[in-house]
């Protein structure tokens, strides 16, 4: 397998943390630093909830910073449906004794990055506006990033309005910025995010793990979903959202994907929609008589059994 150095930005919600679980774990994945945005949560939470995550996860004192506490022109929505007010669902975890990097996200991410010693991946499982702002003030960050993978978008229906997921929607002015940056971008949207899910037999047994990783992996998986008012009688989910974009990262022969000019709309009753073109012609901007759109990779399937085990697997990898 490849060695990924990454740094992540996160809204730490309920798959934000899966996702953390997933990437300290991973023996071929080594996380640089965390930068945090508000999204799930307010940014202060969403530190809080990192930290807290990286304890259960017996994680080294990886540096953790505050990012924008709101999108760079609208302000912030919070999405409470899927991860209540705390983000985390209710679920309550010790307190931490890790204390936030004195440093702004944009500046912990350059400094991450530039100073890694191979190029580096940017996973970006947030609103992008802490994204959009290292881009748009250090320019100089794009000759060491591999590229930018980030969960967002969909080729098809949204989640947060007909046509728009979630974290575009929450800032499409931050995620045009990425997308039209130049540097090589993989969209991992909602045409494969629901559609990871860990069976719920997992998600019992490793909320009776004694082990801290296992057990709040358990818990995240059995309240995925779950309403913002704590009833305990909705369906099981076990969509391992967010996450599953790290399990694209270390297994891409499990997914997919291919190359479409895309673009995040500004505007209107479809504003923050992704715009996926799939037609053959698309990618001919001469022949269409437009400007042409920014062409990045999207995952658009999935071997959803062999994708979650890839995740089980990790997990099941904290109390071997």
């Amino acid at each position: 397998m490849t060695a990924h150095t990454i740094v992540m930005d996160v809204d730490t919600g309920t798959d934000d943390a899966l996702a953390l679980l997933y990437a300290v774990q991973h023996p071929d994945i080594t996380v640089a630093g965390i930068s945090c945005v508000a999204g799930n949560a307010s940014v202060e939470q969403v530190v809080a909830n990192t930290h807290k995550t990286l304890d259960a996860a017996g994680a080294p004192d990886i540096p953790v910073a505050a990012g924008a506490v709101k999108p760079l022109i609208e302000r912030a929505q919070q999405e409470e449906h899927f991860h209540g007010v705390d983000g985390l669902a209710g679920i309550v975890l010790p307190a931490t004794r890790r204390a936030a990097s004195t440093l702004t996200a944009v500046e912990l991410l350059r400094q991450q990055i530039v100073g890694a010693q191979g190029k580096v991946t940017l996973v970006a499982l947030a609103p992008q506006t802490n994204v959009a702002m290292l881009l748009t003030l250090h320019p100089e960050v794009a000759d060491h990033l591999e590229r930018i993978l980030f969960m967002g978008g969909s080729a098809g229906t949204g989640n947060i309005t007909a046509v728009a997921e979630f974290n575009v929607w929450q800032d499409p002015e931050a995620a045009t910025c990425v997308l039209e940056s130049g540097i090589p971008v993989t969209m991992y949207g909602l045409d494969v995010f629901n559609r990871l899910v860990v069976d719920e037999g997992h998600a019992h047994r490793y909320a009776a793990s004694e082990h801290p990783a296992q057990r709040l992996a358990g818990e995240l998986l059995l309240r995925r979903g779950a309403r913002a008012d704590g009833r305990s009688d909705q369906a099981y989910v076990g969509a391992i959202g967010d996450a599953g974009a790290l399990v694209y990262l270390t297994h891409p022969e499990l997914f997919s994907t291919a190359s479409h000019p895309v673009r995040v709309n500004l505007a209107g009753l479809g504003r923050g929609q992704t715009i996926v073109d799939r037609r053959p012609i698309a990618q001919d901007a001469e022949a269409l008589g437009r400007d042409p759109w920014r062409t990045i990779e999207v995952v658009l399937d999935l071997d959803p059994a062999r994708a979650a085990r890839a995740f089980t697997d990790v997990v099941d990898a904290y109390a071997a």
